[in-house]
């Protein structure tokens, strides 16, 4: 081949690599425009079969709101079950509890109520297959934290008792 045809073939060769990534470029920067993007608090979730609709992000929404007022980490509230009962925890929740801002601990076949406020263990109740043995709730300790009583009685509807 000749010197020219060389030149030639190798500018089109360059050329066409950048005008490629060039393209790339501009493609990636559109994908990633913000009004693309519908926020997730917008998101209509199915329903679950309950007629409820957005259960789970009324329930992210409830668990980020509580998570911001606990003074302690899962890890903290996990610790303390664990030095208290002397056992493996399997699961640690943050719970609005009667009012009360709590981590429920499962160890065993007990569920320990830990102080979102200051990591003390309040009460523990024994767990027995899907039900808890909640016979003196009114002897259980307040935690440091209160919270407002949420209008749901856990039935999936809000104040249907009168």
């Amino acid at each position: 081949m000749k010197t020219p045809t060389k030149l030639i073939l190798t500018a089109a060769a360059i050329a066409t690599f950048g005008i490629g990534g060039l393209s790339k470029l501009v493609n990636a920067t559109q994908t990633q425009s913000p009004v693309a993007v519908m926020p997730a608090a917008q998101v209509a979730v199915k329903s679950d079969g309950d007629g409820e609709t957005n259960d789970d992000l009324k329930d992210q929404q409830e668990a980020k709101k509580l998570q911001s007022l606990a003074k302690i980490t899962p890890q903290q509230a996990q610790q303390s079950a664990e030095a208290a009962e002397r056992g493996k925890a399997t699961s640690v929740k943050l719970e609005n509890e009667d009012g009360n801002l709590v981590y429920a601990v499962a160890i065993g076949q007990k569920e320990v109520k830990v102080d979102a406020g200051n990591a003390h263990v309040l009460y523990t109740e024994s767990v027995k297959g899907d039900r808890k043995d909640d016979k003196n709730d009114s002897n259980h300790p307040r935690s440091s934290i209160q919270v407002a009583q949420s209008a749901d009685d856990g039935d999936g509807e809000t104040n249907d008792d009168g």
